[in-house]
């Protein structure tokens, strides 16, 4: 279900502005972002609903996104219909860099939690980039990065045993939620946490009310069942099976 809702300001605040900071905070130079100004203009703020799809795979890519709060998973769809979850993104992720080469989508996102995006039009960021090549590199250079990450997705999750694999998982939600404690993580459902790692849900399940059992993993009070305090020194342990 695709239900994008722009983000009201309220006349307070213009999306261009939340989105300097952004690409400040990812490196954007004084010059690259002058450069981006007309893009930069003509963004929206939008909101997905959890479920909500952002785009399908094999669509033509139209806009760049830029994650401003909430996590976007990305799915690939096999040739049996079935899913896997190939990346996620949280803040300060830039989505549809593979449109400046005008490729389409090649995979569907879809919100795992309410997501907030900066949406800005690809055509003017394809006419910027043409004219600086230096915001073009840096571009690819982000886009690069996120290419490697497919590395980590494949060694880490995808090989070993289960609680290993889950430890992994558990240690990268953590690592890559910057909006969080540095020992605290916004889990998954059991379901998405098989799609990545290639297990059932129920192998997922076992190890997760084990690793609660144990401590591992605590609910942090006042916050919903989501959300858990990790013990990172036991998840370091279990990552190595």
């Amino acid at each position: 279900m695709e239900a994008e809702k722009p983000v009201d300001g309220g006349g307070k605040e213009k999306p261009s502005a939340g989105l300097v900071e952004e690409l400040r905070a990812l490196g954007f130079s004084r010059e690259t972002l002058t450069a981006l100004e007309p893009a930069i203009a003509a963004t929206r703020l939008v909101r997905y609903s959890p479920g909500d799809i952002i785009y399908h795979q094999g669509a033509q890519v139209d806009l760049l996104f830029v994650v401003r709060s909430g996590r976007i998973k990305l799915l690939n769809y096999l040739e049996n219909g079935r899913s896997r979850i190939v990346r996620l993104h949280n803040r300060g992720s830039v989505i549809g860099l593979n449109g400046l080469l005008s490729e389409p989508h090649t995979h569907t996102a879809v919100a795992t939690a309410e997501v907030v995006v900066y949406q800005i039009p690809m055509h003017l960021i394809k006419v910027i980039t043409d004219e600086h090549p230096d915001t073009y590199s840096h571009l690819l250079e982000i886009w690069h990065e996120y290419l490697n990450m497919a590395d980590t997705w494949i060694t880490d999750f995808s090989t070993g045993a289960i609680r290993g694999r889950v430890a992994r998982l558990l240690l990268f939600l953590v690592e890559t939620d910057i909006d969080s404690g540095p020992s605290e993580v916004a889990l998954l459902t059991v379901e998405e946490m098989a799609e990545i790692l290639g297990v059932t849900p129920e192998s997922v399940s076992r190890t997760m009310a084990d690793m609660k059992r144990k401590k591992i993993l605590q609910a942090i009070d006042g916050e919903s069942a989501e959300r858990y305090l990790c013990n990172i020194k036991s998840l370091l342990r279990a990552s190595k099976q």
